[in-house]
């Protein structure tokens, strides 16, 4: 396989289940994945994931995402469902990374298919934990990825 794929964690990981993304994403730091797919700490860089975005054939983004579901739901979001989901953001790090998807659009680079996999926040206090609830749901969140990029012809050990 010689498509690139980059898996962009993105959160606020001192504001509670907005880091999700990053705390997801060092949940995928220990596995063995193929050396085209790379795992990005994005957290809150907003237009500076320019590089990553142009850079992917294939995107897949971890965040916490507000869908006005219970909380703890996880969520994959792909095709036009990922640019809506600029409409029901958390904070302003995810109001950069649309303009970083509509910027890249722009300039012909955009990934050939982006992905996002997201839980409904419980909690966006201030604290460096997950809440329970959205903790017990990262082994769903991995088993997503896991499927994400097997659809991608990806073999995971």
């Amino acid at each position: 396989m010689n498509n690139r794929t980059i898996i962009l964690g993105l959160g606020n990981s001192l504001r509670a289940d907005e880091g999700f993304g990053v705390h997801l994403l060092k949940n995928l730091e220990n596995r063995h994945l193929p050396p085209v797919v790379e795992l990005v700490d994005g957290g809150t860089l907003g237009l500076r994931l320019l590089e990553y975005v142009e850079r992917a054939d294939n995107l897949l983004v971890l965040d916490a995402v507000d869908t006005g579901k219970k909380p703890g739901t996880v969520v994959r979001l792909a095709g036009e469902n990922v640019k809506r989901y600029g409409q029901a953001k958390l904070s302003l790090h995810q109001l950069g990374f649309q303009e970083v998807l509509a910027l890249a659009e722009l300039r012909g680079a955009n990934p050939q298919e982006i992905v996002v996999i997201g839980i409904q926040p419980q909690s966006l206090e201030w604290g460096c934990e997950l809440t329970n609830v959205v903790k017990a749901r990262i082994p769903e969140a991995i088993e997503q990825v896991d499927r994400q990029l097997s659809s991608w012809g990806y073999k995971l050990a």
